[in-house]
């Protein structure tokens, strides 16, 4: 199949392990991920109506212990065929892959080999337990990190978002070889993974190639597992939240919550309309910005983003400022700037073309492309009808999905300085 002339194409094997090859002509560059759709929000799934419930952080606890095989490093493994490889969890993947310019055939085969290996002990675990333990420590001096945490942790009850990826410290402190064994078992059968490959080698070769060692058996292909994720009230749990840290410049972040249970496509399409309107606002294509520059109301540490998803949505404002106050008063007139006044039609002209602009560079991106791919096939929606969403971005889609948006949920979070502390 052939796409914004690129040659695709998806077949899913006897086992159930869906394979998807982009061919890239003439590059000598090769990128394969083998992934699968369990990560930071799985910590309850529902398995054919029964409910199971995981510690927090196993997902990514299991990816820094999946790089052995038969006892030995496989990360030497593949350096050893000129090949680098790495791995990465978020909240709704765990993705391992390998990058290089040589053969590609035995570098596969060993990435197959791996993580569809489950090969861990007490050992091994209690060796990784403080590597990760201090990872999250790292994060948690992080004041940027930690104003996202915290404004999760207002806006969110239940959702798993208010949960950090690495897990919390007790249960990073209490995992054991059956708490892995169970998410592993659950989770990386070859039912539920997804391997996406971008080359410029032969893909119907790369293909038989791949059919031929695919030889694990699916174990778990009848059974159904979900996700859980626990309604909620649109109520965030704090209105306001401050903390403390070793920092010179306080931050803030301004959240707000909105109700989700759209369609992936929609949101889909929401989700582009009010980032591309936000974008208008907290960016240099507004003509206030320098002056709030100038203001020192923002910093170069500033922003606003939205997520909306089908189990979440929010919008958030943050910036690292001298002017808290400042800043919130600001964000109160952005909100009611989106709601009363519609796009500039030539500043939205110009997001567009930059959206177009940057599918298209993805293209040969060889890491964004392949997590796109992996999402679009775990989500449900079809990565290459990007460019029809931006087109149907128009701005009076853009003030449509503004004015269904409640901003009355709305939470505040400020990190001060420690020595504001005693003031």
């Amino acid at each position: 199949m052939k796409v914004y002339n690129v040659e695709w194409n998806k077949k899913v094997l006897d086992n159930g392990l869906t394979v998807i090859l982009v061919h890239k002509p003439d590059y000598q560059r090769s990128l394969f991920m083998l992934a699968t759709s369990a990560g930071g929000f799985d910590i309850c799934q529902r398995v054919n109506g029964e409910t199971v419930r995981h510690r927090s952080g196993c997902a990514h606890y299991l990816e820094h212990q999946m790089f052995r095989l038969d006892g030995k490093d496989v990360a030497e493994q593949f350096a050893a065929m000129q090949a680098q490889t790495n791995a990465f969890t978020t909240y709704n993947k765990t993705a391992y892959y390998f990058q290089t310019t040589s053969d590609i055939k035995e570098p596969i085969r060993l990435l197959m080999d791996f993580v569809q290996t489950l090969d861990i002990d007490e050992q091994s675990i209690d060796k990784e337990r403080p590597i990760i333990l201090s990872e999250r420590d790292m994060y948690e001096q992080s004041p940027d990190h930690k104003l996202l945490m915290e404004t999760w942790k207002s806006l969110y009850a239940e959702h798993p978002v208010r949960i950090d990826i690495l897990g919390t410290k007790d249960d990073i402190e209490q995992i054991t070889v059956e708490d892995l064994t169970k998410f592993y078992r659950m989770n990386y059968d070859p039912s539920r993974l997804v391997l996406v490959g971008i080359t410029g080698k032969d893909c119907r070769e790369i293909m038989a190639w791949i059919e031929s060692i695919n030889n694990v058996p699916s174990l778990y292909a009848s059974r159904t597992i979900e996700r859980v994720i626990r309604p909620e009230s649109l109520e965030p749990v704090r209105s306001f939240h401050e903390l403390f840290m070793d920092i010179s410049i306080p931050y803030v972040c301004v959240g707000y919550k909105f109700a989700s249970g759209e369609s992936k496509e929609e949101c889909l399409l929401r989700d582009m309309a009010v980032q591309m309107r936000l974008e208008s606002l907290m960016s240099a294509l507004n003509p206030d910005y320098e002056k709030w520059l100038e203001q020192k109301i923002i910093t170069q540490i500033s922003g606003a983003e939205c997520d909306i998803q089908p189990d979440h949505a929010y919008l958030l404002f943050y910036s690292q400022t001298y002017n808290v106050d400042g800043f919130i008063r600001l964000t109160e007139q952005l909100v009611e700037t989106m709601q009363t006044q519609p796009i500039n039609p030539a500043i939205w002209k110009s997001l567009q073309v930059k959206a177009i602009s940057q599918t298209i560079r993805e293209l040969d991106q060889f890491e964004n492309l392949a997590v796109e791919l992996m999402d679009a096939q775990m989500e449900g929606y079809d990565y290459f009808a990007g460019a029809k969403r931006i087109y149907a971005v128009t701005p009076e889609k853009i003030q449509s999905v503004i004015d269904s948006l409640d901003f009355s949920h709305r939470t505040v979070t400020t990190i001060w300085p420690k020595h504001a502390e005693s003031e």
